[in-house]
């Protein structure tokens, strides 16, 4: 993403400001540098953030819905699951929402019926009818019931995965550096558990202070107390 900034309105004027001797800004820059190189001189490296660093980009969200073979319908615990996926999807879908059934597994009539009602329910948890979209997928074994998967994309966090084991699980005492997997837990669930991605990009705007907050912090005031409250 290229980021472009206004150039300066012709009609405001520019300030100028004269030029300093050369010595003069020799000494500035020396002490500058000087400045820079106290503050991060022995701090640590940026360690397991730079090694496992997450990324805010689309992936997919899906849901697997298990189907017997003589499935009669959802149940009213799946019924929910469905709803509740549904939901989600009509806030932060980028795309379609995926209805994929199984193609000659045992139970494919069974889960190209239920199919049916999970498309229903999908709309009833507000999914534009122009945004479902209906496909099979071909299953490894026709002998063994498969689930139908729902599925979209949305912007999530995602960290890379774990388990790599590429070094010594212990930390490198002598080169003060971390264990090869420290910290990618801690990456991969702060991906996870985080409500919205963009928090990690930017902070949320402002929202509109209370009415009866305002009002009690001016009481407050008015009675000689310096405090608002909060």
């Amino acid at each position: 993403m290229q980021v472009t900034f206004p150039s300066p309105r012709p009609d405001r004027p520019t300030r100028r400001f004269a030029p300093l001797p050369a010595a003069l800004l020799a000494l500035a820059l020396a002490a500058c540098n000087q400045q820079s190189q106290a503050l991060t001189e022995g701090a640590p490296p940026d360690g397991y953030r730079s090694a496992y660093p997450i990324a805010v980009t689309e992936a997919p969200q899906t849901l697997d819905i298990p189907v017997g073979t003589g499935t009669a319908g959802l149940t009213p615990d799946l019924r929910a699951v469905v709803a509740d996926f549904g939901a989600d999807a009509a806030r932060n879908a980028t795309g379609p929402v995926v209805v994929m059934t199984p193609a000659g597994s045992i139970n494919q009539a069974a889960a190209d019926y239920l199919a049916r009602q999970i498309h229903a329910v999908l709309r009833q948890s507000g999914v534009a009818a122009a945004y479902l979209r209906s496909q099979p997928y071909a299953v490894a074994d026709r002998r063994v019931p498969a689930p139908i998967r729902l599925g979209f994309t949305r912007i999530k966090a995602v960290s890379p995965p774990c388990g790599r084991w590429t070094a010594d699980i212990l930390p490198d005492n002598q080169k003060g550096g971390d264990g090869a997997e420290f910290g990618c837990a801690t990456q991969a669930n702060l991906a996870a558990m985080v409500e919205n991605p963009n928090d990690l990009l930017m902070p949320r705007a402002e929202t509109p202070v209370r009415g009866w907050q305002r009002w009690q912090a001016v009481q407050k005031l008015a009675s000689g107390d310096g405090s608002s409250g909060g």
